[in-house]
């Protein structure tokens, strides 16, 4: 064995070997945010729907479904899918700017499925869990911007390799193995950009997660694979975009600079969101505002310009909207927001209609959105924001989380914080996983 795969397999595993204590930090705040988000979610349309659908397939019960009632236990491939469904619903899950995915939400869940099937421990789920996000996050700087841009929701496609290369690494298998699940991972990876504002997108992070769950099992079982499914001719890479001239290059965890969301919509709106909430703290007013002029990069016109949306899973990925309802004063952090109702009402739409979006020229940076007010009376205002700038805040997290999971039983919130804030001692997995159950 040799190439790309080889070298990601490599480096991974040594990553996931020496953590310092601020990127074990950082572990802990993706899971939390994580658990917040999939018990929220678990109450969403798609979630609902496919978690009947699930009960009524059933199955040996090994793991535990997010937001569901004590004693519906699932498998542990339906766990997977099913709370890696229920942590994108929201589209509030974090970012990793450098490989395009919504990470945990594709790493974390077939992790604690295996975990509470397999009697593992807190600390072996975070050092996989390290293994693959490090993993995901050098082929996606390898590969780059490339494969977003043509269209492939890299949370379906790249999360289904960092689902695998963590899997692997909590299964103990060995460079062979794990060299086929990469494979087996790839082969199943898929998810279109096309199917943002729909259901389907949710869908593709549970697919993600499942198959990389399953390309893990499969290697451990023997099934045969391509080892060099990176690298090799009509391969990950070539089909994806083409491949990459450069070596796989790690230069320190990627983890360290994992972003949060703190607002419910796609990561592409927040940026507007940041800047309109400046100029509102110097004391603009809606009634105030003639026209807004959006400057973005020209990447996000296939991202999350929705002129007019329709739906409030629609709305998440309009820049002119969710820039209203910023305007408006909403607050864009409630999970509860992006209804159809709300996507509809007359002053939001109003004020939706006075946005503009236009691109930036090709040098713009990829995560600078740059608002322009024009007020009633000719005068303007303006703002910028570069969402990569904007860091891991403790207190916003926290409090996000506790609004999430405010619907789970009186102290059972911040039991399952306390938990995960020790989780490497954590030996029952499967304990602290069902405190994110409605009852008991």
């Amino acid at each position: 064995m040799t190439g790309a795969t080889l070298q990601v397999i490599r480096l991974s595993r040594d990553a996931a070997a020496s953590v310092p204590p601020a990127t074990a930090a950082m572990v802990r705040r993706c899971i939390l945010d994580w658990f917040g988000l999939a018990i929220a979610g678990a109450d969403e349309p798609v979630s609902r729907a496919l978690r009947t659908l699930a009960l009524a397939e059933g199955g040996r019960s090994a793991a535990t479904v997010m937001g569901g009632q004590g004693g519906q236990g699932v498998t542990v491939r339906q766990a997977a899918f099913l709370n890696a469904v229920a942590g994108h619903a929201l589209d509030y899950d974090d970012v990793s700017l450098a490989m395009h995915v919504h990470p945990t939400t594709v790493i974390l869940p077939p992790l604690l499925a295996l975990a509470e099937e397999r009697a593992l421990g807190g600390g072996a789920v975070m050092a996989a869990f390290v293994a693959g996000y490090e993993a995901a996050g050098m082929i996606g700087r390898w590969l780059g911007a490339g494969p977003y841009d043509r269209g492939f929701h890299m949370t379906g496609t790249l999360g289904a390799l960092g689902a695998a290369a963590a899997c692997a690494h909590l299964l103990g298998l060995d460079e062979e193995a794990t060299a086929r699940a990469y494979g087996l991972a790839a082969s199943q990876a898929a998810g279109l950009k096309a199917q943002f504002g729909t259901m389907a997108k949710p869908i593709h992070a549970g697919r993600a997660a499942e198959a990389g769950l399953c390309a893990a099992l499969w290697a451990e079982a023997g099934i045969s694979s391509r080892a060099d499914i990176l690298e090799a001719p009509q391969g990950y890479a070539a089909t994806q975009f083409a491949i990459p001239a450069g070596p796989i290059t790690w230069d320190g965890h990627e983890l360290d600079r994992n972003s949060f969301k703190y607002h419910a919509s796609c990561f592409g709106t927040h940026g507007a969101i940041e800047a309109i909430a400046a100029l509102r703290a110097q004391g603009l007013e809606p009634r105030d505002v003639r026209q807004v002029r959006l400057t973005v990069d020209a990447g996000a016109d296939r991202m999350c310009n929705i002129a007019t949306p329709r739906t409030g899973t629609e709305a998440k990925f309009s820049l002119r909207f969710v820039a209203a309802l910023a305007l408006s004063g909403a607050d864009t952090g409630r999970s509860g927001l992006f209804t159809d109702a709300v996507t509809a009402r007359p002053d939001l739409v109003a004020l939706r209609d006075r946005v503009t979006v236009a691109f930036g020229p090709r040098d713009w940076p990829p995560d600078l959105a740059a608002v322009e007010v024009t007020l009633a009376d000719g005068s303007r205002r303006e703002a910028r924001c570069d969402t990569s700038l904007i860091g891991a805040d403790d207190d916003r997290l926290r409090a996000k989380f506790l609004h999430l999971a405010g619907t789970l039983p009186d102290g059972h919130a911040h039991l399952l914080a306390g938990q995960v804030a020790g989780i490497e001692a954590v030996t029952d997995l499967r304990a602290l996983c069902r405190l994110g159950l409605r009852t008991g």
